[in-house]
């Protein structure tokens, strides 16, 4: 038995190591609105993509409301994924390098209602290069 777990412990730190995880730049999303919003900066598609601006409607999420955000990219962006430690979804893409999301949260088990860091993740077109922008955000 202590040959497998001998064996099989470089393997684990390996995948381990390799593990996505986003980095949360300090440039952080805006809550509120950001003015005037940027319009998408086209570059070629092997460029690093870039999150030109970020806003959600509140840092604080309420139960039973609308939450909304939008995000400005490079043009070679192909997804922009909100990811945290509970929940993870893709925005919906409008055109090139403008993405937003709209949605009622409508439950929240009480276990996820705290504070927690929330990423903005850009993934580009080619060669899975990104770009993220942290959050603090609360669910109450």
């Amino acid at each position: 038995m202590r040959a497998y777990s001998v064996a099989l412990a470089p393997a684990f730190a390996l995948l381990a190591a390799c593990a996505s995880h986003p980095e949360t730049a300090t440039r952080n999303v805006t809550i509120g609105a950001v003015t005037p919003w940027p319009a998408t900066v086209y570059i070629r598609q092997d460029a690093p993509p870039r999150i030109l601006a970020a806003q959600f409607s509140s840092s604080v999420i309420h139960v039973g409301e609308w939450w909304s955000g939008r995000v400005a990219t490079t043009s070679n962006v192909a997804v922009v994924e909100l990811r945290s430690p509970s929940f993870s979804f893709i925005l919906h893409r409008s055109a090139f390098g403008q993405f937003s999301f709209r949605t009622r949260v409508l439950a929240v088990p009480s276990i996820y209602r705290r504070g927690f860091t929330a990423a903005l993740v850009a993934r580009g077109a080619g060669l899975g290069l990104t770009d993220a922008r942290g959050a603090e955000l609360v669910f109450q």
